[in-house]
Order: C-alpha cells, then sequence, then structure tokens
C-alpha cells in the first residue's frame, strides 16, 4: 500500500479508505493484510481544478494570514475549504500549486547572464521564486517574478529576453497584489524539483504553525 500511495501521490490513510470505500479492487486477508488487484494501478487522483485568478489570490492571502475582509460568507467558507485540503495533502506544497496554477501566466526566456542582475533589480519585477528572500535558496543566474501585463513587453525589449522554455528568466504576468510567502511556495512548487518542493513545504509548514 505504501508504494502504491507513494506513485499516486497520496497518503497511505487516503489508500486504506479508497479501498474500504470499495473504489479500489482489492483482497482482505485474515490478518487484515490487503494486496491490490493488477486493475488498482488503472485508478489516477482527480486533479483539483485550479481557482480562478481572484480565488487564487485570495486563497494565498488567507494562507498568508488575511483576515478576509470584504469577503462572501460563500467565499469565506470556499477558502477554509482550500485551506484544509492543502493542509491535509500529502504534499501541500503541490496541492496548493495545482489550485493557484491559474494565479498570473508562466512565460520562460532566455537572458544573457549579465543582465540577470539588472533584471533582478528592476522595479517593475517582483521578484518570488528561487532566489527571492525566504527562498531558501541562491538564485545564480536564474531571476523569476511577476511583471504586470502591460509592462511585460517593455521589460523584453529592454533586456532582448528570447523567450524559450526553460530559460533563466521566469516572468508570472499578471496585476497581482503584493507577493507574499503564500504566493512563494506556490512559485517554489511549480518548478517540481526535489530542492524547490522541500523548500516549498518549509514555507507552508511556517505558515500553518502561525
Amino acid at each position: 500500500m505504501s508504494e502504491f500511495a507513494k506513485a499516486k501521490g497520496i497518503s497511505r490513510g487516503r489508500a486504506y479508505e479508497l479501498v474500504r470505500a470499495g473504489v479500489l479492487p482489492a483482497h482482505i486477508l485474515a490478518d487484515g493484510s490487503i494486496i491490490l488487484d493488477d486493475a488498482a494501478a488503472l485508478w489516477e487522483p482527480r486533479k483539483a481544478r485550479p481557482l480562478s485568478q481572484a480565488m487564487a489570490w485570495k486563497l494565498l492571502q488567507a494562507l498568508d494570514g488575511a483576515r478576509g475582509e470584504g469577503l462572501r460568507d460563500s467565499e469565506r467558507a470556499r477558502i477554509r475549504g482550500h485551506l484544509a485540503a492543502v493542509q491535509q495533502a500529502e504534499s501541500p506544497a503541490r496541492e496548493l500549486a495545482a489550485k493557484v496554477a491559474r494565479r498570473s501566466q508562466l512565460r520562460e526566456f532566455e537572458a544573457h547572464v549579465e543582465d540577470v542582475r539588472d533584471l533582478r533589480a528592476d522595479e517593475r519585477l517582483q521578484i518570488s521564486g528561487v532566489g527571492a528572500p525566504g527562498s531558501g535558496m541562491n538564485a545564480g543566474d536564474v531571476v523569476e517574478g511577476y511583471v504586470d501585463p502591460a509592462k511585460v513587453d517593455a521589460v523584453v525589449a529592454d533586456y532582448l529576453l528570447k523567450e524559450r522554455r526553460g530559460g533563466n528568466v521566469r516572468l508570472r504576468v499578471g496585476r497581482v497584489p503584493v507577493v507574499g510567502n503564500a504566493a512563494l511556495a506556490a512559485d517554489l512548487a511549480d518548478w517540481g524539483r526535489a530542492r524547490e518542493l522541500r523548500e516549498a513545504e518549509r514555507i507552508l509548514n511556517e505558515l500553518f504553525e502561525r
């Protein structure tokens, strides 16, 4: 069960719940051991549907400790539900990143190494992700942050950025409020790599403990 749960990105407890509910075909032995049928390998967890951009930022603000002033009762209830789902997930960082995937449009570029320092200091960029304060990671020649849609073309032109998947510049295009620790965690989790995920989980754990 442990290997199955790890492969599917769920907890062992969740896997046992699915067996008890009859969702996963399995044989339960006299000693209580569970042997999954081969057909169980075909089951896939239902992916979280991304929130709208507005709700994504409200969830991130709630994680950062905002009181939710101005929210309707229905929105406040939804936010509480999403917060609980993130906290109870096997990987809170992955769960959060999936829920807030629509918070901005991610565009990737290649920049000359000598331009990266200037770009990182550009006031049009709200730094986040790798290299941001609190990320626990050195930026190196990578720069990542949020840019207003009305300014992104000028930024691209000023630094002669060439759009390329996997480049060393990651611009998240969107009109966003101040980028807090929750957004930082989501940005790190988007990389999908072990070290970034570890730092994202650390940040979220610190937020949950507040």
